[in-house]
């Protein structure tokens, strides 16, 4: 039986759980391959229920950008499955042609077509809707005040539904589509969003805010944000710190440290420099939130951070673990293409050894590409995604102990 949305986000209601999910445009095929490895453990722990969601399981599903738009379908209920079909379709038609240079005159591509194609899941549904399962936290950022924002559907939340002569737009209001094409507003690919966030004292809107995508701040890997919305006070949640009381499972969307060759980079326009710059800044920040999240937990399959403190197994700063954490994603990695018959065949990756075949050069290197919607692409991220979910969870991974009562000795 399905808990209610009280039931999730009580803090007497037992130990509670996190899925954080990361930006990354189409590579959000990637996190939905690992979603579906995570879905078909914890449905074969349900008893195989064909009803079972994620959003039954998990008490707060928080993203970015395209983490956002997967973090909003799983807490309305749908499938894995649902939301790979959207995806499989949102690709080509968001994706498929571009509309302008991406830097210096237009946008690459039209955010209308991205709200059409969450048309059909989101609709006309708010942040207070009632098909809302389980907690949700969208993170966005508004770029007219410098402001890091994370709308959360927790009544209890300051700004989920002020008194009507503040004059603030209650967060119960906002449209779940307004909220993730704000998220998902990836400065070069789409325009910024707008919102309307205050209005009179007749309801008549006064200001607009002017919202960037959420990666354009700490919080591409949501995994910080969600645990601190979690234990400070401010919040509302008061959940429980501790390795059995509090469990997070954050997803990437492929890593690959965004190098440059540096006489490439020097002979760059002045606007190209600064997308690499930011692309690099985003890619520093989610292994700052990666490295951050392991030294306060102990997690059974650690990952690697950098070559000089590894994968910090067995370093807990804060002495007892604060939570059960554990980062799944997969290094996209990559290996130079044979020019000439006769040329040395470079021996295979750990990515093509973990799907256990060879992969063209130029496919491996297409895998980091956010916008890349043809169809060959996007079954490969699919396959990619799922195999590497498959190296995490298991019967051990969610831990057993995070298992919902009802699935117990039945």
């Amino acid at each position: 039986m399905s808990k209610s949305l009280f039931e999730h986000l009580s803090p007497d209601t037992g130990p509670k759980r996190i899925l954080a999910l990361d930006g990354g445009g189409v590579k959000g095929l990637l996190t939905l391959g690992m979603l579906k490895a995570l879905e078909d453990e914890l449905r074969r722990r349900a008893h195989d229920a064909p009803s079972f969601r994620l959003s039954d399981y998990y008490d707060l599903i928080g993203g970015t950008s395209t983490g956002a738009i997967i973090s909003a379908g799983l807490a309305l209920g749908l499938s894995v499955d649902e939301l790979i079909a959207l995806y499989q379709r949102l690709g080509p038609e968001v994706f498929g042609k571009s509309a302008g240079d991406g830097v210096f005159l237009q946008s690459k591509f039209e955010s209308s077509k991205l709200r059409r194609a969450l048309a059909s899941v989101l609709s006309t549904k708010t942040m207070g809707s009632e098909d809302l399962k389980t907690g949700l936290a969208i993170h966005a950022k508004r770029i007219d005040t410098g402001s890091a924002w994370v709308v959360t559907n927790h009544p209890l939340g300051m700004f989920y539904d002020p008194p009507g002569d503040s004059g603030t737009f209650p967060n119960k209001r906002y449209r779940l589509a307004d909220l993730v094409l704000a998220s998902a507003a990836a400065p070069t690919f789409f325009d910024e969003i707008t919102i309307d966030i205050e209005f009179d004292e007749k309801r008549r809107p006064i200001q607009k805010g002017y919202f960037v995508d959420g990666a354009v701040s700490a919080n591409n890997n949501p995994s910080m944000q969600l645990f601190m919305l979690a234990l400070e006070p401010s919040y509302k949640f008061g959940w429980k710190a501790g390795a059995d009381t509090l469990m997070m499972t954050s997803c990437g969307t492929g890593a690959r440290r965004p190098s440059v060759d540096g006489k490439s980079f020097q002979g760059l326009p002045p606007g190209l420099r600064g997308v690499h710059a930011l692309r690099a800044m985003v890619y520093d920040t989610q292994v700052q939130g990666i490295m951050m999240m392991q030294a306060l937990s102990e997690p059974k399959k650690p990952w690697r951070v950098n070559s000089e403190i590894g994968d910090m197994r067995g370093v807990c700063v804060s002495g007892a673990p604060l939570l059960d954490y554990q980062r799944i994603d997969v290094v996209l990695d990559t290996k130079p293409k044979v020019k000439r018959r006769g040329d040395p065949i470079p021996p295979m990756t750990p990515l093509e050894r973990m799907l256990g075949r060879e992969l063209a050069a130029e496919a491996l290197e297409a895998l980091d590409h956010m916008d890349n919607g043809k169809k060959e692409n996007l079954d490969l991220l699919l396959e990619v995604g799922i195999a590497a979910g498959r190296t995490f969870v298991d019967a051990t991974y969610p831990d057993p102990k995070f298992d919902l009562p009802e699935w117990r000795g039945a």
